[in-house]
């Protein structure tokens, strides 16, 4: 049975199938619902069978999900914001010898501040997003974000810096549910043309994953040839500029051995990539700096409880130990080596389906 809301909420709609989903699900138990689609960049970056989420095409395709609906639907443009927060950080992070997840600082800068503003001034109380992760709320009214029941979809590790006014603020309407559940509402609800769309992979605003080329097209100062070095420091090979490598790379490296080899090492400061072997890539810890704590009790905690951590959205959860110390950096330590920690990706803390946290790794 249909109960009327008072509550009016926002729908970040993308164009694709969970956003879409949410707002069928929203307007069912009877909220006043609108539908906002962030503009970004001022071209249309979508290229033949890559899936992009911000593209012309998907606010066009967004607003006929709404057109459909009966609902109100509004155009954001953050574009300026993102090439700042956006953009800008991710050129600045790769010529700085890391590799930078764009879609973290996407999500809480774009979506959970800049847009909750914007829909706040359009009378909502809540924004909504096809995330696939979930919200709750204990008896003390502390909030708590948790990985979504569909692990193989559960998108809790790029949501880490969200803060308990975020999440007063936020739905995931599909956090409940598997993907083919979320079709299934699609297709039932008469949106056959969505409900079989391919999920969003890549990043936006570079579809054809050549970063080192978009990063070129950025930044004048990017082409600084430089040595690659063994990790006794002997120069083994040339490069054409540290932003064409990561951490773990092991192909086009330009260089040859009998032996495979990979990056261990990105020296911004001296313009120089160190290779090793596989087990050079190995780790047992990290520091992250500027730690985000969803619920800021957990940092006297910390040390008290079970936690395991994920070091790439694509990782498993690792089982360790976590410190808080005095400036505010948190430590993990693993209970066994890992591969390919690398400077740039996020480290997020779990205990359990919990998310704790997380930071930049250092």
């Amino acid at each position: 049975m249909l109960i009327k809301s008072n509550k009016t909420v926002a729908v970040a709609m993308s164009g694709g199938v969970d956003s879409s989903v949410c707002a069928i699900i929203l307007k069912k138990k009877g909220y006043s619902v609108i539908g906002v689609s962030m503009h970004l960049v001022s071209e249309d970056t979508s290229s033949g069978s890559l899936k992009t989420c911000c593209s012309t095409d998907d606010i066009i395709s967004a607003k006929r999900v709404c057109v459909k609906l009966g609902i109100p639907h509004f155009v954001v443009n953050l574009e300026q914001e993102f090439k700042t927060e956006v953009i800008d950080r991710f050129v600045m992070e790769y010529l700085d010898g890391k590799t930078p997840n764009p879609c973290i600082v996407c999500n809480c800068v774009m979506k959970f501040d800049l847009l909750i503003k914007r829909t706040k001034e359009l009378g909502a109380d809540f924004l909504a997003t096809g995330h696939y992760a979930r919200i709750t709320q204990d008896t003390a009214g502390r909030y708590f974000l948790l990985k979504s029941k569909d692990l193989s979809k559960d998108q809790s590790y790029v949501l880490y810096g969200l803060s308990q006014e975020n999440l007063k603020n936020i739905m995931f309407p599909v956090g409940n549910m598997n993907k083919m559940q979320t079709r299934r509402i699609a297709s039932d609800a008469g949106f056959t043309d969505i409900s079989g769309k391919k999920d969003s992979v890549e990043i936006c605003f570079v579809p054809d994953k050549d970063y080192a080329g978009f990063i070129k097209k950025q930044s004048a100062v990017c082409l600084k040839k430089g040595f690659i070095k063994n990790l006794k420091g002997e120069i083994i090979g040339e490069h054409g500029g540290i932003f064409n490598y990561t951490v773990g790379q092991r192909k086009k490296l330009g260089v040859s051995s009998k032996n495979p080899l990979y990056v261990v090492k990105i020296s911004a400061e001296n313009n120089e990539i160190f290779v090793g072997g596989i087990e050079d890539c190995m780790s047992d810890s990290l520091t992250v700096k500027n730690f985000n704590f969803i619920n800021p009790e957990y940092k006297n905690l910390l040390e008290k409880i079970k936690t395991s951590a994920k070091i790439r959205y694509s990782s498993p959860d690792y089982t360790c130990k976590a410190r808080v110390f005095e400036d505010g950096s948190v430590k993990i330590k693993f209970g066994e080596k890992v591969k390919f920690i690398t400077p740039g990706q996020s480290a997020v803390l779990y205990s359990g389906i919990k998310v704790i946290g997380g930071g930049i790794i250092e």
